[in-house]
């Protein structure tokens, strides 16, 4: 379930001339800073953002998501729905582990075990509760069968992973981390450094450089410092905008700069218990309000789209023909004067301790006073703030989901059946969708499908439980002598396999 809220697409890349030379990088090995440490490299224990992309460079699922947001095969040669709850899987033939070992449908009936076991303790555990058993035919030859209908299977099982045996809760600072069959194998993790080794007899991909080292730098200015320096190769989706302005106006950094469209998504959320906010003109003439154009030029540096629905326009499921929320103060101030609630209104907006978050903030704030409704901006650390919206105590916050690429999203923060403490943390209510999300996550026909999450994106897009702000773009900022970089929509790891260096 967590992918969901977890193509190479037209790119922009500049070149930055005139670059220091003094510590370069070695010319076999990619090294990567990022701004934070990962929790685990365990693929059965990884939830966050870093830990599940180095893990896609070093274990091989049955099926994966491509370029194009599509579930295409992996390590599983072909499969096949034997009915509505019957998965049949194919493997490719003598696959091994690097050294050796087999890699069968036996692989996968054990760590499927182990994810599903309680004691264990896998956080993944709810991804795979429709599981009712898996069988290994034969060694090439595995069978799933589910409960119930699940449309989003498939991408789910992008996050089941082969490995080999490991101890329960094995841990990245450990030897005993589960070895898996992936592109790359891990060497150690030491300090704020984590090495990976190429696996030169992987069954399709194969990587032109030798090593890769991720380097775990939490502040911006450093990482920015050691780009120019040479002493990195790559950040990735890890830098402030202002670094990123500030880059692209350098002409001393031979550097390279790359945007390209991205999935996740910002929005602004809404108490719809409040007696103010459960107003739907209310919360239309908040939409209508807010400059979306002004904050992605202005504090964003041009590096969003802006957003109609909680879907990107890349997804399948995408519909381009919902309600759609220009900048129109007047607009707002007579939906607000419809509504009938007493003006001038006054609401509490929470926000993290972000500087972005609250430059955001205080900008979305500005707005809302020019149309008559003033705001009290809070500001809290992560916890505190995450806490106030798991449990209700905010009237608006302003939030993002991180990856999505199923639509069973819709079911997870709109059905009524989820609110707090499940993911409709905005309260929302309503029976149709209800009805049309539950039906779409045991929909298997892709046409009835669309149908449905076309309904439910204009219903959501009418209703406004979430202001739509922006999708995030994709940025990269890299040594020019690094050749043949692109995205993943998904912003995950595996492009490095093709990247190569230049001297």
């Amino acid at each position: 379930m967590f992918l969901r809220f977890f193509i190479t697409f037209l790119s922009i890349p500049f070149l930055l001339f005139g670059c220091s030379k003094q510590n370069l990088t070695p010319p076999d090995t990619l090294v990567v800073a990022i701004d934070a440490e990962p929790s685990n490299l365990d693929p059965r224990f990884a939830l966050d953002a870093y830990g599940q992309r180095i893990d896609t460079l070093l274990y091989d699922a049955l099926v994966m998501i491509d370029n194009k947001l599509q579930i295409v095969p992996h390590l599983a040669l072909n499969w096949k729905t034997l009915n509505d709850t019957t998965y049949e899987f194919t493997l490719r033939p003598h696959l091994t582990f690097p050294d050796g070992s087999p890699i069968t449908a036996q692989t996968f009936v054990r760590v499927l075990g182990q994810i599903q076991d309680p004691n264990f303790g896998s956080p993944l555990m709810s991804s795979f509760k429709n599981v009712e058993k898996a069988i290994a035919l034969n060694p090439v030859t595995l069978e799933i069968h589910l409960k119930t209908p699940q449309a989003s299977f498939l991408t789910d099982l992008t996050l089941l992973k082969a490995l080999q045996e490991a101890p329960k809760k094995s841990n990245e600072n450990s030897k005993e981390l589960p070895d898996g069959s992936g592109p790359y194998q891990f060497v150690k993790k030491e300090g704020n450094t984590i090495v990976l080794k190429r696996n030169p007899n992987h069954f399709t991909f194969h990587p032109k450089l030798e090593k890769i080292i991720f380097k775990i730098i939490k502040d911006d200015n450093t990482r920015v410092l050691k780009l120019k320096k040479g002493e990195i190769d790559l950040v990735q989706n890890a830098l402030n905008y202002d670094s990123l302005a500030k880059l692209s106006q350098d002409k001393n950094a031979s550097l390279s700069f790359i945007k390209s469209p991205g999935i996740s998504y910002a929005y602004l959320g809404f108490n719809l218990k409040d007696p103010v906010l459960k107003n739907k003109k209310v919360r239309q003439a908040i939409a209508y309000a807010i400059h979306r154009e002004e904050i992605i030029e202005h504090l964003l540096e041009n590096m969003a789209i802006p957003a109609a629905s909680i879907l990107s326009s890349q997804n399948g499921y995408y519909e381009p023909g919902v309600k759609s929320y220009e900048y129109d103060p007047e607009k707002a101030k007579k939906l607000l004067k419809e509504s009938g609630v007493s003006l001038p209104i006054t609401l509490v907006f929470k926000t993290s301790t972000d500087i972005q978050a609250v430059n955001i903030a205080r900008l979305i704030s500005d707005h809302l006073k020019k149309v008559g409704i003033m705001v009290e901006l809070r500001t809290h650390e992560w916890g505190t703030f995450f806490n106030d919206i798991q449990t209700g105590n905010f009237q608006i916050f302003s939030s993002r989901w991180v990856g999505v690429t199923d639509p069973d999203i819709f079911y997870d923060v709109f059905h009524s059946a989820n609110v707090p403490p499940g993911k409709n943390r905005v309260f929302y209510t309503n029976s149709r969708i209800d009805t049309l999300t539950a039906k779409g996550r045991v929909t298997l026909d892709l046409q009835k499908r669309k149908k449905i999450y076309k309904e439910v994106q204009k219903i959501v897009a009418e209703e406004v439980p979430y202001v739509s702000l922006w999708h995030f773009n994709n940025t990269a900022v890299y040594s020019s002598r690094i050749k043949g970089f692109y995205f993943h929509p998904q912003a995950n790891f595996l492009p490095f396999l093709d990247l190569s260096k230049e001297f």
